[in-house]
């Protein structure tokens, strides 16, 4: 009977706590679709401007620097993800190791793709519909569509089997 009502509180205060670090994600985002779901604090930089699809989900997400960050459709994410935007011009600054100003940078990502744990994403890159980045990967260059990669840098480590990907969609049979 204790057993029952401490679960029965565990999720509803978990259900609560999610409701709550949605509503404050979607305030820090420029615009969310429908159904986003957040279960602990993401962090987005005041110079981000952020855009996420239709059934968005993550366990943790910290987008730094400046620039803009475009997620597609059905992103789910593991904890401490990270995405690095701007960074400071290190090449034509006037001091060293980097000048005063900072250098924004764009990061897309498409649909139906899922981050590891611990993943890292630096800017000016896109990560391809139906990607897989494993955990830990520190992502520098485009992922393709289809892509499972991991490692640092991410590599490519083989691709999705796209046909039982697109009968899957065709299908409508999504989480």
């Amino acid at each position: 009977m204790i057993r029952a009502f401490l679960m029965s509180s565990l999720r509803l205060y978990r259900k609560c706590r999610s409701a709550f670090w949605s509503r404050v994600f979607k305030y820090q985002c420029l615009k969310t679709g429908e159904h986003v779901g957040v279960s602990c604090f993401c962090r987005i930089s005041s110079q981000a401007e952020v855009t996420v699809g239709d059934y968005f989900h993550s366990n943790g997400l910290k987008v730094t620097g400046g620039g803009s960050v475009q997620i597609g459709r059905h992103f789910h994410s593991g904890q401490n993800c990270k995405i690095m935007l701007g960074s400071h011009d290190y090449d034509g600054g006037e001091a060293i190791p980097y000048g005063r100003a900072n250098v924004s940078k764009h990061v897309e990502i498409g649909d139906f793709v899922w981050f590891g744990t611990d993943v890292s994403v630096c800017g000016n890159v896109r990560i391809g519909n139906g990607a897989v980045v494993a955990m830990g990967s520190v992502v520098v260059k485009d992922v393709p569509d289809y892509a499972i990669v991991g490692g640092n840098p991410a590599r490519v480590i083989k691709y999705r089997d796209i046909d039982h990907y697109d009968r899957l969609l065709r299908e409508g049979k999504y989480n």
